[in-house]
């Protein structure tokens, strides 16, 4: 294969042809081809984390499986995918990204298979936890090798299609997750959405060794054990808590753990120095943080993701939880909201050349006016919401989200030299991680705290309805404020809890005694108030989503005018 910066052949795999003039640079159609396949690749692993959320309900009720057991079940996956992505990044630096890549995509098979015939919730758990390793060794050879493989002035429309996948697959995973469960293929439920990760990644492995070429970093470099130890440490302290944390009630254990992730982490920059001095091959090459623009396009990173998958999973949340759709038409409604991304992906490519950085800018400012026509039309509906309300301002936060991400990836890797590639991609990756754990963390407080807090108004604006058709459906005034009120409490207590498999004290009356009209009158009451609750909640969460993306928007301006490449061009002429 062809590729523009320089590389050392691996011991497999052809030898790269030596780099052409820029101005001359033809990007072969292998080259293309082989991107796809590392895309396809790619796709899957976005594809099975969002899967695994709309599977949560068959899991349980098919393996019995506790309510601890089934968040572990997606937070095992993500902790063991950021704490590997900074050591897959380098092992691919080091033992050639081809082969890494490799491997990691057959772990993945064998882990999802491993997922497919779990016979119970520990099995499941571990296999979980092995699938996010294996990814994190997959993950980083995708953005590194097309960092080595483009050069700067061609990278745009190979990151614009990473940013489409990207979306494509976080985004239209709760429709193919919610379609394979709802076809309940062989009686097996759940299991296809792990399974069907082995036919395709069969394929991509056989199209891999025939298109994929090697490339290691133009220097030998050796590993640091000491180094991914600690940096690994230091991460999941980070991650951990933040996961955990909200269902956990915010203990104390949480903001010791926070806090320790300070000294461990410069511990871990310490360490990074001095093996550094000592023989120039760190898990994390520091000198990048020196390039101004790589170390603010991380932070844009971090910012950034916390609102793109924060207002993924707040839309799922509140579209189930609060207005009884199914796994499958919230992945519907969601439609949208991907389309829009490659959408914006594709228009990214030409207008990141013109604008520079202002296309991140323009990015931002589309994506909260988006975010705050979603949240005006939340507020609008809070007794109905058909999908089709919804359609315009997700398409239209989903260009925004699209003008983002694709210069985005570009910004990061463009100022990392070919050697640390891998480890620029698996920092890169793990504020991808971190960012999208605290964005749904924060804006999932935001969302419950919310709805907690609004329960008392929303089920007041139904009392007196309540009451009346109580009363209208037999029952002494007396006795139907009674029931009024136990509901209103019942709706409290539920909304309060942070544990949606247990049921409140509140709220175990027996409905039987109730005649049929007046307990028709009760669930008429309580869907109307978890409406209004819900909707008024969402509102403000994506008040505060429209802030992220705006904070996001803001430290772009830290960055360079515009890409150098532009800039010599320019000169040039």
């Amino acid at each position: 294969m062809a590729v523009t910066q320089p590389t050392e052949s691996g011991r497999r795999g052809r030898k790269a042809k030596a780099p052409k003039p820029a101005d001359t640079v033809q990007i072969p159609r292998r080259v293309w081809m082989a991107t796809l396949v590392l895309l396809v690749a790619a796709f899957m692993e976005l594809m099975d984390v969002t899967m695994a959320n709309v599977a949560i309900p068959s899991i349980q009720q098919d393996l019995g499986a506790s309510y601890g057991q089934v968040q572990w079940v997606v937070a095992g996956y993500a902790l063991a995918f950021s704490v590997g992505l900074l050591t897959g990044g380098r092992l691919g630096d080091i033992f050639g990204r081809r082969r890494m890549f490799l491997a990691g995509l057959i772990g993945f098979m064998a882990t999802s298979a491993m997922c497919a015939l779990a016979p119970n919730p520990d099995v499941l758990v571990t296999a979980r936890v092995l699938q996010g390793l294996t990814a994190a060794v997959m993950l980083p050879q995708v953005l590194a090798s097309i960092s080595v493989w483009f050069p700067e002035e061609k990278r745009e429309a190979a990151f614009g299609l990473v940013g489409a996948v990207s979306g494509l697959g976080g985004l239209t995973a709760p429709l193919i997750g919610g379609s394979l469960i709802n076809a309940n293929l062989f009686g097996e439920h759940w299991r296809p959405i792990f399974m069907i990760n082995v036919p395709i990644g069969l394929i991509t492995l056989i199209a891999a060794l025939k298109l994929v070429d090697e490339s290691h970093a133009p220097r030998r470099l050796s590993l640091d054990p000491v180094g991914t130890l600690i940096g690994g440490a230091g991460v999941f302290l980070v991650v951990f808590p933040v996961i955990q944390g909200r269902d956990a009630g915010w203990p104390a254990w949480v903001w010791v753990m926070l806090a320790a992730s300070l000294p461990v982490l410069a511990l871990f920059v310490a360490v990074e120095r001095a093996k550094t001095r000592k023989d120039g091959s760190p898990l994390v090459d520091l000198a990048l943080f020196r390039d101004r623009s790589f170390a603010t396009a991380l932070a844009v990173t971090l910012v950034f993701f916390a609102g793109v998958t924060a207002i993924a999973f707040t839309v799922e949340v509140f579209l189930q939880s609060g207005f009884s759709y199914s796994a499958f038409r919230a992945g519907v409604a969601l439609v949208p909201l991907a389309f829009g991304l490659i959408v914006g992906s594709g228009l990214s490519i030409g207008l990141s050349q013109k604008l520079g950085r202002t296309v991140l800018q323009v990015g931002a400012l589309v994506s909260i006016g988006g975010v705050l026509w979603l949240a005006s039309v939340v507020g609008g509906h809070t007794s109905d919401l058909s999908g089709w309300t919804i359609v315009a301002p997700l398409l239209v936060t989903g260009i925004g989200l699209g003008l983002f991400v694709a210069p985005l990836n570009d910004l990061v890797l463009k100022g990392a030299p070919p050697e640390s590639a891998g480890s620029a991609s698996g920092l890169q990756s793990t504020m991808i991680q971190a960012g999208s754990a605290i964005g749904v963390a924060v804006l999932g407080v935001i969302l419950f705290n919310g709805i907690g807090d609004g329960a008392d108004a929303a089920s007041a604006k139904t009392a007196g309805t309540l009451t009346r058709n109580l009363v209208a459906a037999g029952l002494p005034g007396d006795q139907a404020a009674k029931v009024a009120a136990a509901s209103a409490t019942c709706f409290h207590d539920q909304a309060k809890a942070t544990d949606p498999t247990v049921v409140p004290a509140s709220c175990a009356g027996d409905p039987a005694a109730l005649p049929p009209a007046a307990r028709q009158a009760v669930a008429t009451a309580a869907t109307a108030a978890v409406r209004d609750d819900f909707a008024g909640s969402m509102k403000t969460t994506l008040a505060w989503d429209a802030g992220v993306f705006a904070a996001a928007g803001a430290l772009v301006f830290l960055l360079p005018k515009r890409r150098r490449a532009v800039q010599e061009a320019a000169a040039g002429n």
